[in-house]
């Protein structure tokens, strides 16, 4: 077992009680795999609540997407992807049991990868890429983000590590305080009634 195994399930059960308590709207979506759905789903219904639900990712396919990135995970990184599936948004992303490390595909760059930075979630509504920092022993040396927009100003084949350090927004010292300050963070329940009455949650 990873060692941060059970950091990241405490984390996981944490935040998406959290998230479920907030709004339901949060842990609703309209595209829910069937062995995501809470139980007593109306099937008629487009958005469904979904739950947590034990990952089934193997080492050999972290292995397989650490070469389609082109990068080494870290441990921690290691066990956010294998502990469960979830589909939360923004800091966090998207990873289900019909399509795992969507949101890690979703926000890879090669020229982040390139600089050493890990790309793992797309807060899309803030244009946020968010990224662990990865040094070349394959340890966690902080969490980041950088505007999205800002890398069209890059040009691929010249870019320099230097160049995307000075365009990174420095987050968290490492992955787990990252999580942590997601987990403490206040959140206004008026931000998702209107959501919840649009999509009939």
């Amino acid at each position: 077992m990873n060692k941060y195994t059970e950091e990241m399930k405490k984390f996981f059960e944490a935040y998406y009680e959290k998230m479920k308590g907030i709004s339901t709207a949060i842990v609703s979506h309209p595209c829910v795999p069937e062995d995501m759905w809470e139980d007593n789903q109306d099937t008629d219904e487009e958005w469904k609540v979904w739950k947590l639900i034990p990952s089934t990712v193997t080492e050999q396919m972290l292995g397989e997407l650490e070469i389609e990135i082109g990068m080494k995970f870290p441990e921690v990184f290691k066990a956010f992807l294998s502990t469960y599936f979830y589909l939360f948004d923004g800091g966090i992303g998207k990873h289900t049991s019909e399509e795992p490390f969507e949101s890690v595909r979703n926000a890879w760059n090669p020229m982040l990868v390139k600089a050493g930075y890990l790309p793992f979630a797309w807060d899309e509504e803030g244009y946020f890429i968010r990224c662990i920092k990865v040094g070349e022993e394959q340890n966690d040396l902080g969490v980041f983000q950088i505007d999205h927009e800002l890398l069209f100003d890059f040009d691929e084949e010249t870019v320099t590590s230097e160049k995307i350090d000075d365009a990174m927004q420095f987050m968290a010292d490492d992955f787990m305080e990252y999580l942590d300050m997601l987990l403490q963070a206040e959140f206004d329940d008026d931000d998702y009634d209107d959501y919840d009455e649009e999509n009939d949650i």
